[in-house]
């Protein structure tokens, strides 16, 4: 790493180096625009990560109020005609179940199981305010995943463009400077053919 850092930067540094065409040193500093682009694209990444971390948060604290845990029974056996997977994981187990709300009032419906659960068996599960099954509220796991995927991404995709210019950039200057070689060889070829002068 610190070998290919090193040659990169004698590559594309600044200097008064006299064999250093014009398109070198424009392709150094586009490498350098690319550069400082992706940094300041830093920016952008904390503010779309910080946005979708402060989301998380108050879906953390309000979802929990929507949402409350209720211990359910199973009526049956889990349903052993559900798809599968594969890799052998059942998808999609349901089963018939009773649960009771904090009122104290019972509540039966098909809900997702454990494969391979039995009848009588319980679980816990959670239930949005009108008693039906929900998902789990959001986890802090699962805002920080989601804020660091957010600040990712926007990293990503400005790093993809700007890679992208700087090589459709360094395609045009390499034809350029295959241009160049081209007529200074005929150049030097004519010059080698021209007859000497006694």
């Amino acid at each position: 790493m610190a070998r290919w850092t090193t040659r990169c930067v004698r590559r594309y540094r600044f200097d008064h180096n006299p064999l250093r065409r014009r398109s070198d040193r424009v392709e150094s500093v586009a490498v350098l625009i690319t550069l400082l682009a992706l940094m300041v694209s830093l920016w952008p990444a904390l503010v779309a990560g910080r946005l979708v971390y402060e989301r998380g948060l108050t879906a953390e604290r309000v979802e929990p109020g929507l949402r409350q845990p209720v211990t359910a029974v199973l009526l049956e056996d889990a349903h052993s005609t559900s798809p599968v997977s594969s890799q052998g994981a059942v998808l999609g187990v349901k089963a018939k179940a009773r649960w009771f709300l904090p009122d104290g009032s019972a509540r039966e419906g098909v809900i997702s199981v454990p494969p391979h659960a039995k009848v009588g068996s319980s679980l816990e599960m959670y239930v949005d305010g009108s008693g039906k099954p929900t998902a789990a509220p959001r986890t802090h796991a699962q805002t920080v995943a989601d804020a660091v995927v957010a600040g990712f991404g926007v990293v990503a995709g400005a790093g993809g463009l700007l890679f992208l210019n700087l090589a459709l950039v360094r395609w045009m200057l390499d034809r350029r400077r295959y241009v160049e070689w081209e007529n200074e060889w005929n150049a030097v070829h004519d010059r080698w053919r021209r007859p000497r002068q006694p």
